[in-house]
């Protein structure tokens, strides 16, 4: 066999696991590059902040538009979700809830992310403006991606 149809046979072979391969890209916007990064590092604070925020975008997705027109997540600190509620008849019904609602937490982020929840009557724990803001901008960002 000369060397030149070895090179052929191998050229071709290299061709065929190519378009096996195709070596197609397993994201299709940055957002999806973003959070795989993010949503990968288990207890990292960048990670738990991304998912923090992802959480407060979908807060009506977790618990349902019902009970979010009462309720809203305020804080996140080392595992501890903390729920702001209207009043107290709200805040004994969520506190019945909370086993189902840490259950879907853990089924749409990760599980573990939310080790414990805590309710509050303070309003003052309820993000600033910037918050907003920047809570506004990322939800514009990840709906443009998509």
């Amino acid at each position: 066999m000369s060397v030149e149809s070895c090179h052929a046979k191998r050229v071709k072979l290299f061709e065929t696991k190519m378009k096996e391969n195709d070596f197609k890209p397993k994201f299709n916007t940055a957002a999806e590059v973003l959070e795989s990064l993010l949503e990968g590092r288990t207890g990292e604070a960048v990670s738990d902040n991304f998912l923090r925020w992802k959480l407060w975008l979908s807060w009506k997705d977790v618990v349902g538009p019902t009970v979010a027109e009462h309720c809203e997540p305020v804080s996140f600190n080392r595992g501890t979700l903390w729920i702001w509620v209207e009043n107290s008849v709200w805040l004994q019904q969520m506190t019945f809830m909370s086993r189902h609602i840490k259950s879907a937490i853990d089924q749409k982020f990760r599980r573990g992310f939310v080790q414990e929840i805590r309710f509050t009557l303070d309003r003052r724990s309820v993000p600033n403006k910037s918050n907003e803001n920047f809570r506004e901008d990322v939800r514009k960002f990840i709906n443009k991606q998509k």
